[in-house]
């Protein structure tokens, strides 16, 4: 008989404390925290936010919980949505690449606004639980992703970081074990999100991540309510992985290494706000201009040999009339706009004279993707590209590893470059003070009372 997964997950989530995480994990989980409130805030200024703020805003009553960026009250659920749309809507969040998850948004979005309820109520989260909590929905939702092993079918930054949340939330309301898995299961009966959005390249795709972050907030209070869920979730005949994952699964990395590994040290951080399976391009057009000086004038032809999922996700053709979404999720498009700006900001992606610069319009023309049959469908890597000078020259670079990658990473200081230039991207403009005063709460955070202090230092 197979381990139920669910139950796994309980008893982890349930006997671990904080005194389980060495410093460098902690340190991760600062680093990482840090960079999706970035993200986040920087998200305030994304696609359709008015629209999405004014029909959540009549979806529940109250004002108790902050949006980030614009630092306006919303109901719980309706930050919660707003809050997790924007952490990801930029395509700038962090990701677990072998899992092929976005774990932070759903967790965070949720968590804070928790957070800010369970203070109004006289119950403030401090910072070890909170640190705790967001590192056991990192591992729940990495877990399950890693996991999965066929290609994408519904969207798993979604589905996945759902159940990341109901770890997350259930550690700061101290479940027992025996509630973790029933909030388990009523997650699961809201789970959703499907890659259509991401094929069409529309703004739904991020906002489905904000309805199972949601989702597990009513998943939380439903179990503390008493009302019963599902048990054979993950393993059942009906269950996440026969019918999410395609029935395409093998749990054996799961079951050996919960509770041994954290898998926050695993995430990949994102150096440029677009698809992560994008940036493998843009790694080898960085060395082309940095390590072996040439420019557009010196390239005939870029060939990109990459893995399925990469090629399925990401080669997507040229178009007119390029939108922001479309061109964010188009390798051609933001290896091209890289090699003409030596630059890919939020602006890149935003503006018309990014989208429709002819130079990138021309250059993109000499990329093309090719499929490697024989890669794993999960796989990012290894990539080859095979660059074709005009004078017939060619240059082959191989990556195992591309930047922002473990092995490959941002520094800290470039990810604290990235926080500012989040912050200063806001809707609701910072100034370098407050920008130093989040990066001081943060990396203090274990010796914070209540959590939701971090809303005074804005």
């Amino acid at each position: 008989m197979k381990v139920e997964i669910a139950e796994l997950f309980s008893q982890h989530i349930e006997k671990s404390s904080f005194e389980d995480l060495d410093s460098e994990t902690i340190n991760k989980i600062k680093f990482f925290l840090l960079d999706t409130i970035g993200v986040g805030i920087a998200g305030s200024t994304g696609a359709n936010l008015q629209e999405l703020k004014k029909v959540a805003s009549n979806w529940s009553s109250g004002n108790s919980c902050t949006v980030l960026g614009t630092w306006e009250s919303y109901s719980r659920d309706a930050a919660t949505l707003i809050n997790a749309y924007q952490i990801h809507c930029l395509e700038f969040d962090c990701i677990h690449e072998g899992a092929v998850v976005h774990p932070m948004a759903a967790i965070l979005s949720s968590l804070l606004a928790n957070c800010e309820t369970q203070y109004k109520l006289g119950r403030p989260v401090n910072g070890k639980d909170f640190l705790l909590s967001l590192a056991l929905g990192v591992d729940i939702a990495s877990f399950l992703g890693i996991s999965a092993k066929g290609e994408l079918k519904f969207f798993r930054p979604a589905t996945a970081s759902g159940f990341g949340a109901v770890a997350a939330l259930s550690k700061t309301q101290k479940f027992s074990r025996e509630q973790i898995h029933n909030a388990l299961g009523i997650m699961y009966s809201q789970t959703c999100g499907n890659m259509q959005s991401h094929v069409e390249g529309v703004p739904i795709l991020g906002l489905q991540v904000g309805f199972n972050a949601k989702a597990a907030l009513a998943s939380m209070d439903l179990t503390a309510a008493g009302f019963p869920g599902p048990k054979r979730i993950f393993n059942g005949e009906h269950g996440y992985f026969k019918l999410i994952e395609n029935d395409d699964y093998d749990t054996q990395y799961l079951q050996d290494n919960i509770g041994k590994i954290w898998m926050v040290n695993q995430l990949a951080h994102k150096p440029y706000p677009s698809g992560r399976l994008t940036h493998g391009l843009v790694h080898a057009i960085k060395d082309l201009k940095l390590t072996h000086g040439l420019n557009q004038n010196d390239i005939d032809t870029i060939e990109c040999h990459v893995p399925p999922g990469v090629y399925k996700l990401v080669a997507r053709p040229m178009v007119d009339n390029l939108t922001t979404n479309y061109a964010k999720l188009c390798a051609k498009f933001v290896g091209a706009s890289y090699m003409i700006n030596g630059h890919l900001d939020i602006e890149s992606f935003t503006e018309e004279k990014y989208l429709n610069n002819s130079e990138t319009l021309d250059f993109a023309k000499k990329i093309t993707l090719i499929k490697n049959e024989k890669l794993d469908q999960k796989a990012l890597t290894p990539q080859k590209f095979v660059i074709t000078l005009v004078n017939s020259k060619k240059i082959e670079i191989n990556l195992d590893n591309v930047y922002g990658h473990p092995e490959v990473p941002m520094s800290e200081e470039e990810c604290l470059d990235k926080f500012s230039k989040c912050c200063f991207s806001s809707t609701e403009k910072f100034d370098q003070d407050q920008v130093n005063a989040v990066i001081d709460f943060i990396f203090d955070l274990e010796n914070k009372e209540n959590v939701v202090d971090f809303f005074k230092v804005i």
